[in-house]
């Protein structure tokens, strides 16, 4: 099981929304209840919620990410934004 398959198993599942521009936007419901940080390190997202650590690629099996990418959390809900 990959980390990203372990943060959907444990979290919920992550949308990927990806545009014809080649930007590219994720989103994970992480809960509100929960203290959770998140930072882009190249194309790793890394989250930390109370003990937990999750790390999940930006890239998959078909897509390359070029842009900078930045990330977000407020009211418990993950989003990180790529920019074509």
């Amino acid at each position: 099981m990959n980390s990203r398959e372990q943060f959907r198993e444990q979290e919920g599942p992550v949308s990927r929304m990806e545009y014809d521009d080649g930007s590219m936007v994720l989103a994970a419901d992480v809960g509100a209840d929960r203290e959770a940080t998140v930072d882009v390190v190249g194309d790793t997202v890394i989250v930390v919620t109370d003990d937990d650590q999750y790390e999940f690629e930006l890239s998959g099996d078909e897509t390359e990410t070029e842009g900078d990418a930045q990330a977000f959390m407020k009211n418990g809900v993950l989003t990180v934004e790529v920019e074509a």
